[in-house]
């Protein structure tokens, strides 16, 4: 067979096997390739977006944690010095109480009792209540069945700290131990 007529065999070949053949599967490939690069390029702009969009969240996040942080810790320090005298607390970056210093010592808030958490996790919404309310937002605490855990002395002093909070403040408790704050001045509402 001559050249020409090899050459005639191959391109018949070629149209019928179409894009079975080798040709339409280099041409498939390159397609598909482009397509790659194309998702590629447009993965790569997005996680470059994201990753500004993580730094400028972070950013922000850090600069409400400066701005709250100091003010917060003034505020419920004043409170935490009337229930636990000498004892400093210490906030995370995102805000949350991580443990105090009392005497000098360090203790993280897992290993303070169930009661000293509930009464500083009270503290720390009242700092929080007190700055919105400088900053002239209406205010409404509300604690649901607060104290369980308090001793005799530390619910009196918690309730005193309540009760000159609700001067300020509307203050809402609901419980189911009636008893422990029947010595609380406020408008009662009893459920059957």
């Amino acid at each position: 067979m001559d050249l020409t007529g090899r050459i005639a065999s191959l391109e018949a070949a070629v149209s019928r096997e179409g894009t079975i053949g080798p040709a339409g599967r280099l041409s498939e490939a390159k397609d598909e390739e482009l397509a790659a690069i194309l998702a590629a390029d447009r993965l790569c702009r997005e996680a470059n977006t994201l990753e500004v969009l993580r730094k400028a969240l972070a950013d922000a996040a850090g600069e409400a944690s400066r701005t709250f942080l100091a003010p917060v810790t003034r505020r419920a320090a004043r409170y935490v010095e009337r229930l636990l005298p000498g004892c400093n607390l210490s906030f995370d970056e995102a805000l949350g109480l991580t443990g105090v210093s009392r005497g000098g010592v360090d203790e993280t808030c897992g290993r303070l009792s169930r009661g000293t958490q509930e009464q500083l996790a009270i503290l720390t919404r009242l700092a929080f209540a007190d700055l919105l309310l400088e900053d002239g937002a209406p205010i409404s605490l509300i604690l649901d069945d607060p104290l369980v855990y308090s001793d005799d002395a530390r619910l009196e002093t918690m309730t005193d700290i309540l009760q000159e909070a609700s001067t300020r403040m509307q203050v809402i408790l609901l419980t189911c131990r009636s008893k422990a704050f029947r010595h609380v001045d406020g408008n009662r509402i009893t459920l059957p």
